[in-house]
């Protein structure tokens, strides 16, 4: 699979996940962005990315290959949206992206829980 520019790859099965997705698609991206939602099994996968790892952390493949996860994934990303760019270039900055990895970790595990509480909230 070959594609210009950055290749997202997200977990479609998860409303938190699809909810910030279709936000990201809104935009005018500076750069050519691709979304695979991995949950959906007949959906083709970049070479060597294994969809159970990506149904487990957030994904971006970049057009030679280069593979970013978890938050400096949404780092990378980040750089290429409009009003977000500031805060993928922030983010970069030592220690940020180790605790921004951390935060990640923390909130993963939680997701569908947070979706479900959102959702009970009215905000998913």
């Amino acid at each position: 699979m070959s594609h210009s520019g950055l290749t997202v790859l997200y977990d479609g099965s998860c409303p938190l996940c699809s909810r910030e997705i279709a936000y990201y698609q809104k935009l005018q991206a500076r750069e050519p962005l691709l979304f695979i939602d991995v949950s959906n099994s007949l959906q083709a996968l970049p070479d060597g990315i294994n969809r159970c790892d990506a149904l487990k952390r957030f994904h971006l493949v970049g057009r030679n290959g280069q593979v970013w996860q978890g938050a400096r994934a949404f780092l990378r990303l980040w750089r290429a949206l409009p009003g977000w760019r500031w805060l993928g270039y922030l983010g970069a900055v030592p220690p940020l992206p180790w605790l921004m990895e951390a935060a990640y970790r923390l909130i993963l595990p939680l997701r569908r829980k947070l979706a479900r509480f959102f959702r009970k909230a009215g905000k998913v």
